[in-house]
């Protein structure tokens, strides 16, 4: 993978994740407001977001370390 792809790939997965985070923690400071209007749209974009990001992340950081290994 080359390195720009792989960087893309990293960037992509931590904005992901801050994404998913943020969905799943609004609620806190807003007193229950759902981003969606329903709560449990809100639990399942958070999770999505939040694998997708956590997975991206992962791929990026085994593929850099198999890269210069």
């Amino acid at each position: 993978m080359n390195r720009v792809r792989w960087v893309v790939m990293l960037v992509l997965g931590v904005v992901m994740l801050g994404l998913g985070g943020y969905i799943a923690m609004r609620p806190l400071w807003t007193h229950g407001a759902a981003v969606t209007g329903a709560r449990w749209l809100d639990v399942a974009f958070a999770l999505v977001f939040m694998l997708r990001g956590a997975f991206n992340v992962r791929t990026a950081l085994r593929r850099t370390r198999g890269a210069t290994v």
